[in-house]
Order: structure tokens, then C-alpha cells, then sequence
């Protein structure tokens, strides 16, 4: 059974890689992007991660706007997103977590929402 993908949007590399490592460490799957317009590429190339870690303050397609546009595509909308910024807040995002992350949060987070790293493919 295919593990889970989980999709890091950050544009900071060292972040980027150290939540890469974390997931797959768990036993997820992982993809990454640097920016907005770079997960945006991703989703349109039919790419459907179960969760999105999205950082909001990027050059380029920031947070608020990849989200933005996240939401008005019927095909993208229901990819639950996980915001994450040291400063600044997703409104209406069901989770947002701020950084420094506490990974035990993220965790118990991830398995809330995917139940567990062997949890089936929606």
C-alpha cells in the first residue's frame, strides 16, 4: 500500500530538509516545493498529496496566495493544509502551527488527520 504524501512548501532550504527527514523518518511519503508557484506546478500536474505543510512568508506565490488559489480550484480544495510561519496566521485554515515547530505537534497533527503514516490513499 503507498504511503501517504505529504507536501513541504517552505523556501527555506534547511527547513525544507529538516521536515523532510522528520516525515519520511515516520514512514510518510514526501514532496517538496520552495514556493507557491513551485506547489502549485506540482498539484496541476495532478499531483494530490493528503496533507500540505505550507509556509505563508515566501518570495514569489506567497502562503496567502498559493491558498488563495488552493481554494478556487474544486480538484485542489480539499487537500487539508497545515500553515506554518513564525509570524502571521491562515485565517480560515483548520491548522496552523508556528514555528519553531514543535515536532511532537506536528505529529500527533499528521496522524489526527491521516491516521498514521500506514493510513490509505484517499
Amino acid at each position: 500500500m503507498p504511503k501517504p504524501v505529504i507536501l513541504i512548501v517552505d523556501d527555506d532550504t534547511g527547513s525544507r530538509q529538516a521536515l523532510e527527514d522528520i516525515l519520511r523518518d515516520e514512514g510518510y511519503a514526501v514532496a517538496t516545493a520552495s514556493d507557491g508557484g513551485d506547489a502549485l506546478n506540482y498539484l496541476r500536474a495532478g499531483h494530490r498529496p493528503r496533507v500540505i505543510l505550507l509556509d505563508l512568508m515566501m518570495p514569489g506565490i506567497d502562503g496567502w496566495d498559493f491558498y488563495a488559489e488552493q481554494k478556487r480550484n474544486p480538484d485542489l480544495a480539499s487537500i487539508p493544509v497545515i500553515a506554518i510561519s513564525a509570524a502571521g496566521k491562515l485565517v480560515d485554515a483548520p491548522y496552523s502551527l508556528r514555528k519553531p515547530i514543535d515536532v511532537d505537534q506536528l505529529l500527533k497533527l499528521l496522524h489526527s488527520i491521516l491516521g498514521g503514516p500506514d493510513a490509505a490513499p484517499a
